[in-house]
């Protein structure tokens, strides 16, 4: 339901090696159109990153200093993700480092890279396949037990119509339907059974 890091990330990479040169880093990430490659050893592991910010001329910051391959210029340490971190978990990590981008690391070796852009392919999910989820989540949690709630589903926007037992019900299943992947939004038009009709 939640989807991973996994589910998203780029697995066909472009890396570098510490002893790149920069030229040829800089055509690389033209070629591939690009921001950004890991720095990686023979065996994978992640030694550094370097970005398009990274080799851009800096003026007198590099003053007396020999700039020739990646080892030179890339960043270390690297902020990183796991596959199994959530795609929300891999959002919050690259707003507060502000990143654009974070390598995936398997055993400290590099397996794949994800973008900003790739976060946003949660977004993409079919409006069926969010209601299936959506209706799967309330099923599985036990929260909408004695109640009756219709799900629909378009361009995202959840749609809860029905009758639940108390507004701590109706707040606990506009919960869980927000945080299905994919969903936009969510609007909450269940009403609150008498006692009468709640058993």
């Amino acid at each position: 339901m939640n989807m991973l890091v996994a589910d998203v990330m780029t697995v066909r990479l472009l890396c570098a090696r510490a002893e790149t040169p920069v030229k040829e880093v800089a055509r690389r990430l033209v070629r591939n159109r690009i921001g950004g490659m890991p720095v990686v050893d023979a065996e994978g592991q992640l030694q550094g990153m370097v970005t398009e910010s990274d080799i851009q001329p800096l003026g007198n910051e590099r003053a007396g200093r020999i700039v020739q391959t990646a080892a030179d210029v890339m960043t270390r340490p690297v902020i990183s993700l796991s596959e199994e971190d959530t795609v929300a978990e891999a959002a919050r990590v690259l707003s507060r480092h502000r990143i654009k981008r974070a390598p995936v690391l398997r055993e400290g070796r590099v397996v794949g890279i994800v973008t900003k852009s790739d976060l946003l392919r949660p977004y993409l999910r079919a409006d069926g396949e969010i209601r299936l989820d959506v209706e799967e989540a309330l099923l599985d949690d036990g929260v909408s037990e004695g109640a009756t709630v219709e799900v629909t589903v378009d361009e995202g926007i959840v749609r809860l119509a029905g009758t639940v037992r108390d507004q701590r019900q109706s707040a606990l299943i506009s919960k869980l339907a927000r945080a299905v992947d994919g969903v936009v939004d969510v609007q909450d038009l269940m009403v609150t059974a008498t006692p009468q009709a709640v058993r």
